[in-house]
């Protein structure tokens, strides 16, 4: 091996242990499923904002309104239904103020994957309403986007867990995306 393939294949490990591994280690347990369930959820409800926009709405600005409102209202509810599961209305534990406040920075940093899900589709159909990509575009976009999340939801598991990803891993999430993908397809041509 020549020195210019060693450094090719150093900067190669390098960009995959990028995106496989996280820098501060896996998470927890608890964290790990945490943030998984709030980035499964927030990709199936974004995807399901997505597939009922329709060319006017698109068009008109409301399903970019409806896909934001969906990430938004769905963080809010989320973050507010662990705050209450986890005792923080009138708890009567002992657990100190510092230990509160952890807590609840945890749990919005578990439950940022549910934003996020809505973000990029949302910036798809802005450009759709802004007449920058046609309508149909911006829905492909749309939807194209969250498809490929829901395809790397093995793989997002792995690297908050730690685990190395394997060739099952990828074609799980082939699988995940190309039926999402079928679903988003069927909309597109039933409706645009």
């Amino acid at each position: 091996m020549t020195a210019a393939d060693f450094l090719r294949r150093a900067k190669l490990s390098r960009g995959y242990r990028k995106l496989t591994e996280r820098t501060d280690g896996p998470l927890t347990t608890a964290r790990a499923t945490a943030r998984l369930s709030a980035y499964v959820y927030g990709n199936i409800l974004a995807l399901g904002a997505v597939v009922i926009a329709t060319p006017e709405s698109i068009a008109d600005g409301d399903a970019a309104l409806v896909v934001a409102a969906t990430g938004a209202t769905t963080f809010v509810a989320h973050v507010f239904s662990d705050f209450v599961a986890h005792g923080g209305l009138g708890s009567d534990d002992d657990t100190d103020a510092a230990g509160e406040r952890e807590h609840a920075l945890a749990e919005l940093r578990d439950a940022t994957p549910i934003a996020t899900s809505a973000t990029f589709p949302t910036l798809a159909l802005v450009l759709g309403w802004l007449g920058l990509l046609p309508t149909a575009w911006a829905f492909t976009l749309a939807g194209g986007i969250v498809v490929f999340r829901i395809a790397t939801v093995q793989m997002v598991a792995k690297r908050i867990r730690g685990v190395p990803l394997t060739p099952r891993v990828l074609l799980a999430g082939l699988l995940a995306a190309a039926f999402a993908a079928a679903i988003v397809a069927l909309k597109v041509a039933l409706t645009h």
